[in-house]
């Protein structure tokens, strides 16, 4: 059986990163919450605090493909050794992927998080697994409180839809940026509002 590099986040989460995950940058593990994940995430540790852990993620197709963002005490297990972690590595290798750390992210919380990931890349993925464990959001914060935030949501037509709904920081269990499908998205979007603005032709 592999040794398992294993922390259970409810008993010491400060101890844990500072003693085994500060000494190697990007350090590649599996993540799970038991109360929300059937299968664990993949990816590589690209920062961390007593709140927040970010990776950048290996997806289905072993890609690196974005950012997900975890509260630590949603953490049941973060393991180094695990069955598909020398596929990974390969896979990674050969299409000559390495992991980066988003520059000017803060971790401080749920809130500065969400601020300056929007900062960098022009849509979010907020899950509120708690409230709607089966749907995400997918947009811009528009409008911003201590507490609260209001969304521009873009559906999965790539169309902005304004929403006035105050929703709670506090209720955001998982965030997401910088994923293929996201930047897709957006990307259509800003293709269509500049299409639509073009003037008439002579």
């Amino acid at each position: 059986m592999p040794n398992h590099a294993r922390c259970r986040w409810w008993e010491s989460p400060s101890r844990w990163v500072v003693e085994q995950m500060v000494a190697v940058p990007y350090r590649l593990v599996s993540l799970r919450r038991r109360e929300f994940d059937d299968a664990p995430w993949y990816g590589f540790v690209v920062g961390r605090t007593d709140e927040l852990l970010a990776i950048h993620q290996v997806s289905d197709r072993y890609s690196l493909d974005g950012y997900r963002i975890f509260r630590c005490s949603d953490l049941t297990e973060v393991d180094e050794q695990f069955h598909r972690r020398s596929l990974i590595e390969a896979a990674l290798s050969i299409k000559h992927q390495s992991p980066r750390e988003p520059s000017d992210l803060d971790l401080s919380g749920m809130r500065r998080a969400m601020e300056t990931a929007q900062a960098l890349y022009p849509v979010l993925i907020i899950n509120r697994e708690r409230i709607y464990p089966d749907e995400v959001e997918v947009g811009t914060v528009r409008r911003t409180s201590e507490e609260t935030y209001v969304l521009r949501w873009l559906s999965p037509e790539a169309i902005w839809e304004d929403d006035d709904r105050p929703f709670r920081y506090r209720d955001v269990t998982m965030l997401e940026f910088a994923g293929e499908y996201e930047q897709t998205l957006a990307l259509v979007a800003q293709h269509r509002e500049k299409v639509v603005q073009l003037p008439p032709s002579s």
